[in-house]
C-alpha cells in the first residue's frame, strides 16, 4: 500500500492564490519580543475588563435580590491555561470581607468548570 505524504505547511510560492498572501507578509517585519508581550497584555486587559464587568453585573443582581450568605456569582469555563488569570482577576475584584472562593473543578457537558462564590452579609429584613 502506497503512503502519500503531504507537507504540513504548503509553500506559499507554489500557487498563484497564495502568492498575494505571501506578498503581504514580505512587507511586514517581525515585532520585538517586548512589543509582542505588550500586545498580548493589552489583549488580556480587554478580556479581564469584560470578565470583571460581568462579575459586577452578577454581583449587583444578587444585591438587588437581597441575597445573603454564600452565593454563586459566576461559573468559570475557560481553557485551563487561562484559569489562573481569571481566578486572580476574580480575587482582585472582591475584598476579603466578601470571602471570595473558587470552587472545585467540575465537569458539565464535558467542559471543565469552576464555580466562583462570594459571601454577602446577612439580610435581616
Amino acid at each position: 500500500m502506497a503512503e502519500s505524504r503531504t507537507p504540513l505547511l504548503n509553500n506559499p510560492f507554489n500557487s498563484e492564490e497564495n502568492a498575494d498572501e505571501s506578498a503581504n507578509y514580505q512587507s511586514h517585519s517581525i515585532p520585538t519580543y517586548d512589543a509582542l508581550t505588550q500586545h498580548y497584555e493589552q489583549r488580556w486587559a480587554k478580556e479581564k475588563e469584560k470578565f470583571q464587568s460581568q462579575l459586577k453585573c452578577n454581583f449587583f443582581s444578587l444585591v438587588e435580590r437581597f441575597a445573603s450568605g454564600k452565593q454563586e456569582i459566576f461559573m468559570l469555563t475557560c481553557p485551563q491555561r487561562k484559569e489562573n488569570l481569571y481566578t486572580q482577576a476574580f480575587l482582585d475584584l472582591f475584598q476579603s470581607q466578601y470571602a471570595p472562593h473558587v470552587g472545585d473543578v467540575e465537569r458539565l457537558a464535558g467542559k471543565r468548570t469552576r464555580r466562583l462564590y462570594v459571601t454577602l452579609p446577612n439580610n435581616y429584613n
